[in-house]
């Protein structure tokens, strides 16, 4: 954390890295808004297709642990420029296939499926290789700025996306969103440091020992445990608030449907300030104390979605929601950022891309129970309350990161210090 601010931005080959992961996240967020507006515009798609459609962009979430697995065993760049180019080829189908009458919907639903699976891979991968690129003193600098890409992308991506499709009205906007895949992955291929080896074949477990090496790390490391449990907690109670919260909106609160899609986009501007800050907040208060306020002050925002039914007056409950959704995007994005770099600090690289994925499906497995849940409690005692126990229950994380290690660290581990952390120094040979 020693480097200074920017050091980063002499450094050519995270430039290419920073700019090819940039076109890829904004690239994915235009592909995911105005691919179903082209099923339900050009298609004509039935509710059922697209809850295929629905379905089918989510599935690929499950291979997490087995992309972590991939990542370790190949070339990580290489891997990420290959799944960029899939993503273009999968993306520039749909306009083509449009323009000689052979789209249908059976093809939107092949399409969806395969760019989920190639952006779980290129997540991973990415994730993975930004230690080995970056270096271990920059790499709270490297993460602040893909995470600043990220939150700008997802922020502006739907809004470019929708701008689009009104004026062009047709599937012919993919093409953009197509060509920023290529690029990304012409940007990729020009990275001059050498892509690390993975270990030789003789060396390397099967797929489920590779697996099974990386949970054993994850659920045994006291760091990595914390942030696993922490983060698999939150999204079981947030995926329950966020089922019910447009529910809760229009019909709890006479929210007009104009105003809920504005009281979303508030969180993108948190976001993309919380990712600039993130660096300023760990060189004041340290990285154990960034992560107790940040993540305390992220899920303390969300209470003001429950409170919000107390006013009265419809600009005070506007209002309040929308510092709601402002607050968590800041705090979360900040702690985001130190929670990122103190996972990598700590993972051997050999171990970088399982670990990754270990933490990602441990945590999004829970969001599809936490959905049912809510949605089942609310019909039967109702939406506000269940509102209001999801709100309180995002508070759990806290106490997690109460009772581990990390509200001692003041700063991130050495290279000795990370290694007497671990579990078991050989789980990572593999």
């Amino acid at each position: 954390m020693a480097e200074p601010a920017g050091s980063l931005r002499r450094h050519p080959d995270f430039l290419r890295l920073w700019g090819g992961q940039t076109l890829a996240v904004f690239g994915a967020q235009v592909a995911r808004t105005v691919l179903p507006l082209v099923a339900v515009i050009l298609l004509d798609a039935s509710a059922t297709q697209m809850g295929v459609l629905s379905a089918l962009s989510q599935l690929p979430f499950l291979l997490f642990l087995l992309a972590g697995a991939w990542v370790d065993r190949v070339r990580r760049r290489r891997a990420m420029v290959w799944t960029d180019l899939g993503r273009f080829a999968l993306l520039a189908s749909v306009p083509v296939l449009h323009l000689a009458g052979w789209l249908r919907i059976e093809v939107l639903w092949v399409v969806v499926l395969g760019l989920g699976v190639l952006g779980v891979l290129f997540e991973t991968a990415y994730h993975a290789y930004l230690p080995s690129l970056a270096g271990r003193s920059l790499l709270a600098e490297g993460n602040q700025k893909l995470e600043l890409s990220r939150s700008a992308a997802q922020f502006a991506g739907p809004g470019a996306a929708g701008l689009a499709v009104t004026a062009v009205t047709s599937a012919l906007v993919l093409v953009a969103s197509a060509v920023t895949y290529l690029a990304s992955a012409l940007l990729l291929a020009l990275i001059r440091k050498p892509d690390p080896a993975p270990p030789p074949a003789h060396q390397r477990p099967n797929v489920l020992k590779a697996v099974g090496e990386g949970l054993r790390w994850v659920l045994r490391h006291p760091v990595l445990r914390a942030i696993t449990v922490a983060t698999a907690v939150f999204w079981l109670f947030y995926s329950a608030l966020q089922t019910l919260y447009v529910l809760y909106l229009v019909r709890e609160l006479d929210v007009p449907a104009g105003w809920v899609a504005a009281i979303f986009a508030a969180a993108g501007p948190g976001a993309v300030v919380g990712s600039w800050l993130s660096i300023r907040a760990v060189k004041r208060f340290g990285v154990g104390r960034t992560v107790m306020w940040s993540v305390g002050s992220a899920v303390t925002a969300l209470l003001l979605v429950p409170a919000a039914s107390w006013a009265r007056a419809p600009w005070l409950v506007i209002g309040l929601l929308a510092v709601s959704q402002f607050g968590y995007g800041l705090f979360s994005q900040i702690g985001t950022v130190v929670q990122t770099t103190l996972r990598q600090v700590v993972t051997p690289d050999g171990l970088q891309g399982r670990v990754v994925a270990t933490l990602r499906a441990l945590s999004l497995a829970m969001v599809p129970v936490g959905a049912l849940v809510a949605g089942v409690a609310a019909d039967a005692v109702g939406v506000r309350a269940v509102v209001w126990v999801a709100s309180i229950g995002v508070l759990t994380p806290v106490v997690v990161y109460a009772t581990s290690v990390i509200p001692g660290m003041r700063d991130l581990p050495s290279e000795e210090e990370a290694a007497a952390m671990a579990p078991d120094r050989g789980d990572h040979a593999g």
